[in-house]
Order: C-alpha cells, then sequence, then structure tokens
C-alpha cells in the first residue's frame, strides 16, 4: 500500500529533504514510509501549489502508550534511528538548532505582547548549547507516528527533519504523553540504542521549555494572520497558546519527573 501527500509547494524544499531522511533511515532496515521516486527518479513532484510525493503505508498498529513493551521498543525504534543518522549530513532547507533566530531574536507583531516566548527559547537555547549530543531528528515524534509489528517497529511523517539536540526527539515525544503515564520505559528503551549519554538526561527540561515555547510561538503567529487551520474550541489557537504556555511553566518540573522513572 502506498500513501500520496502534498504541502503547499513553499514547503517543497524542506518536505523533500525530510524525505531524503527517510530514505536514509530505510537503509539501515528502520522502516520509515519513504518516498517512491517519480517517474523522473525524484523523490517529489511539483504541480501547481503543491509538492507531491508518493510514500510506502507503514503497516503495524499504533504504538500503545499504555503498554510498557511499546513504550520500551518506541525508545529502541528513536534511539536506533538517531544512531543510523549520526554521519548523515544535513541536507539543504531544513531547521538547524544553530540558526534559529528568526524565532529566538527577530521581531514580529504577533509577538509584542508576548516577550516571554522568544526569552524562554533563548534561555533553553542557552542552557543545553554544546552541552547535548545534536544530529538529525524527526522533531515531531509522537506515539502517534509508531507503528508496531510483531518483529519490527517504524516511525513515519518525516516532514519536520531538523538538524539539532537528539534529546529534542525524546522530549517531543514526552510532550504529548499524559502526566500519569510511568515514561521510564521509553527513555530506557532510547538510552540502550542511542548515541546520546546519560549524562545529557538532566537537560530534558530545557528541551521541554524550548519545545513548549515554539508552539507557543507557532500558535500566536497563526492567531495573529487570523489561521486557526479548521481548529476551533478546545483546540483552537487561543487555548492552544494557553497550553503551550503552561507546558512551559511545569517544563523544569516536567524534566526532572521523567529523569526520576529513568533511575
Amino acid at each position: 500500500m502506498y500513501v500520496a501527500k502534498c504541502v503547499p509547494a513553499a514547503q517543497g524544499p524542506k518536505f523533500t529533504s525530510g524525505l531524503t531522511v527517510a530514505l536514509v533511515v530505510e537503509e539501515h532496515g528502520i522502516p520509515a514510509g519513504g518516498p517512491l521516486p517519480t517517474a523522473k527518479g525524484e523523490i517529489t513532484a511539483y504541480h501547481g501549489e503543491w509538492c507531491w510525493a508518493l510514500l510506502r503505508h507503514l503497516d503495524g498498529g499504533r504504538a500503545d502508550e499504555n503498554d510498557p513493551e511499546h513504550m520500551r521498543r518506541a525508545g529502541e525504534t528513536l534511539g536506533a534511528i538517531h544512531t543510523a543518522l549520526v554521519n548523515t549530513p544535513p541536507p539543504p532547507d531544513i531547521l538547524s538548532w544553530d540558526h534559529l533566530d528568526v524565532m529566538m531574536v527577530a521581531e514580529a507583531p504577533f509577538l509584542e505582547d508576548k516577550p516571554w516566548i522568544q526569552q524562554a527559547m533563548r534561555e533553553a537555547h542557552e542552557t543545553v548549547a554544546g552541552n547535548v549530543t545534536v544530529g538529525l531528528l524527526h522533531a515531531d515524534a509522537s506515539m502517534n507516528t509508531f507503528r508496531v509489528k510483531p518483529d519490527s517497529m517504524g516511525l513515519f511523517d518525516w516532514g519536520e527533519v531538523m538538524y539539532g539536540p537528539l534529546l529534542f526527539d525524546v522530549a517531543t515525544a514526552l510532550s504529548y504523553l499524559d502526566r500519569s503515564m510511568d515514561v521510564g520505559p521509553l527513555l530506557r528503551g532510547y538510552m540502550a540504542k542511542s548515541p546520546v549519554s546519560p549524562s545529557e538526561l538532566p537537560h530534558l527540561g530545557a528541551l521541554l521549555k524550548f519545545r513548549a515555547a515554539a508552539e507557543a510561538w507557532i500558535y500566536a503567529r497563526r492567531e495573529w494572520v487570523g489561521n486557526d487551520i479548521g481548529n476551533i474550541g478546545d483546540l483552537s489557537n487561543a487555548n492552544l497558546l494557553d497550553r503551550a504556555r503552561k507546558n512551559l511553566a511545569s517544563a523544569e518540573q516536567d524534566g526532572e519527573r521523567f529523569l526520576s522513572q529513568y533511575e
């Protein structure tokens, strides 16, 4: 089975680069829902205002965060992916942790009454700079994007690839989980297969803080331009922005709690 996916043409270069990373992951035997080549041998094809790709459907069921075995295997899969990508040079047109000035520094009208967003991003960035392993990462991994089979687990949806702290992927996956979850199996699985040192885990709080602030930046911008992408009620930009601010406030405490579950 295959899946056709498109993004706005302006996002095509980043989308294409992300899919090249998915191909590298698949070359290491990890299912990633990578692209099939076009008739011209390219990864994506442009048509009108859209950039298209035909992707391999990732078989298997959704990973269950209530199953410790699934959590462990998800962690192992993410760690194995990071290890597989260690020597892969960053493709063009992706975000880089060292070049986020547009988000962290640049003035924007939608941030005029929200200085806390960029302040939090700068604080988190300064905390981890030079203290964590960096490389290519998925950038939006969650239990929803893992697919599990008896003999394998894969990770799909590679359109947001970035170059940055590998633990950012872990922080992102943790940020989607309910606070009542025991994340120990995921963390232990990840550390068993990843190139990251256990000494880096105390930086999870700062990375959770950066994740929450980055989400707040996105929601603030959407709200300012009037783009709700069809979300209303609890998922309105205003509510999502409020949730991001609350997540930011608890990030350091959440990081400490996650670390205690690993130990």
